[in-house]
């Protein structure tokens, strides 16, 4: 059985001083030019702002997921911890980590059980918003991203 250490979480106390129109400050051009805005930084800060997705609160013991369900939303963390256990392995998610989207958007089932440890602020995303997006891309696109997401899923 492993640790239960945190396993990914962002910085949320320095991205929320940077603003939700962190790309037109001084200081998010700052960090985008020095490198120390990272990917799932700026996806963080694009979906924290979304006015798309809905935001609710997760009290500590609340499943979000159990082992060989299927995703009907996907979960942006932005606050508090949840635990998974993953075969014998467990381990905490913390702010910015996305719970479900690779899996549900290509309709497998959950490989891992997902609890909220304390208090969770989620952003919700529908997948029957994310078909409605995906069925209007071209086929080939389509594939591809299908073809990304199992390969990452299987990495």
């Amino acid at each position: 059985m492993n640790e239960n250490k945190l396993k990914f979480s962002v910085d949320t106390e320095r991205l929320f001083k940077l603003g939700p129109n962190f790309l037109q400050s001084k200081d998010g051009q700052k960090a985008l030019a020095d490198g120390s805005l990272k990917g799932e930084d700026r996806l963080f800060m694009a979906l924290s702002s979304s006015t798309l997705l809905n935001t609710t609160l997760l009290l500590p013991g609340k499943k979000l997921i159990e082992l060989g369900e299927q995703f009907d939303d996907a979960y942006l963390l932005m606050s508090g911890e949840v635990q998974v256990v993953q075969n014998d392995k467990f381990y905490k998610l913390g702010a910015g980590s996305v719970i479900g989207l690779s899996e549900g958007m290509v309709g497998l089932a959950s490989k891992f059980s997902a609890t909220a440890l304390t208090s969770v602020q989620v952003k919700i995303i529908p997948f029957h918003r994310v078909d409605n997006v995906i069925k209007n891309l071209p086929d080939e696109l389509r594939a591809i991203l299908v073809t990304i997401i199992k390969r990452n899923l299987a990495a």
